[in-house]
């Protein structure tokens, strides 16, 4: 499990390890450099509890390098990536690796559900940022709650910490693990909360939505993403902008991007109205268009993810 800056949520996680109707066998924490008091809350809630390894970065060393010095000190044949914001069922673990009597399973994935109760504790430049995930259930690999031979990780290499730093680092695994056997999606459930953070503010959507986009550009310099699908779900913002200059399609953009600059925070308009921010929220969106865009160009450009 890395840790960063989590002491708001990480309890509520932890509670949920110690319910499991199927036990971990060992839990691994990565503290990947938190300046509060994560680390502190994890001690104070697990000891006599629980028995627990903890491996403390002096410095960050970003999400995929957490993942890769967990998995190095596992003993166990399966690998289990939980993140320190998710709220588990007590039957989640048992449904994650049930699949795994198949052994050409090398990995599973989780449903992870975004309730409408958390998004409306956020503040109104989060809501934004996740207003398209609220109240919506979404399935794949994300490491908030996977599993994964440890063999097969092994012979990937790992995960990619030259190239990932933030983010990205899932979707290169998804990749080379297909290449292997199969990928089973369960029913293992958990619900995200992400840390309720009253000082989120615009700059931080844009910094996330560069992180998110770099590593798009990333994987598709890596030769990661390879169909029309993929690509075409990779990029549609990039697709739209560009279709501007396109005779005969820059009509048809124009229209998109209107709609697009409603319909991604389509919930703010409708639970939100009053807040007068909802007056630039759509010049907003079409902002992130260009910040995507100059992203995701850099992170091919560059072949490496640099926020």
């Amino acid at each position: 499990m890395p840790v960063y800056n989590g002491e708001s949520t990480i309890e509520k996680t932890l509670v949920g390890l110690l319910v499991q109707s199927k036990k971990f066998d060992e839990l691994i924490v990565i503290d990947d450099g938190s300046k509060d008091r994560s680390v502190e809350r994890l001690k104070n809630f697990l000891d006599g509890r629980m028995d627990y390894n903890l491996i403390q970065n002096e410095k960050r060393l970003g999400l995929a390098a957490g993942y890769n010095r967990g998995i190095k000190s596992a003993k166990g044949d399966l690998i289990v990536t939980l993140h320190q914001d998710i709220i588990l069922e007590k039957d989640s673990l048992e449904k994650l690796v049930e699949p795994f009597h198949d052994k050409k399973v090398v990995a599973a994935s989780h449903i992870v559900s975004h309730p409408l109760e958390v998004w409306n504790k956020y503040n109104f430049w989060q809501k934004s940022f996740f207003g398209r995930l609220a109240g919506k259930d979404f399935s794949g690999i994300d490491g908030k709650f996977d599993a994964f031979r440890k063999s097969a990780l092994e012979k990937a290499g790992l995960f990619d910490d030259k190239h990932f730093h933030t983010a990205g680092e899932d979707g290169d695994m998804v990749f080379k693990l297909k290449k292997m056997g199969k990928i089973a999606d369960t029913e293992a459930r958990i619900i995200h909360l992400h840390k309720v953070d009253p000082n989120f503010s615009w700059k931080d959507i844009v910094h996330k939505q560069a992180q998110y986009s770099e590593a798009q550009g990333v994987l598709l310099a890596l030769g990661r993403i390879r169909n029309l699908e993929t690509f075409g779900r990779s990029f549609f913002r990039e697709l739209m902008l560009l279709a501007l200059v396109v005779p005969y399609l820059n009509i048809v953009s124009l229209i998109s991007i209107a709609l697009y600059s409603f319909l991604y925070t389509k919930i703010i308009f409708e639970k939100n109205y009053k807040d007068k921010r909802i007056f630039i929220l759509s010049l907003f969106n079409i902002f992130l268009l260009f910040v995507s865009s100059f992203y995701s160009l850099r992170g091919f450009i560059y072949g490496k993810q640099r926020i």
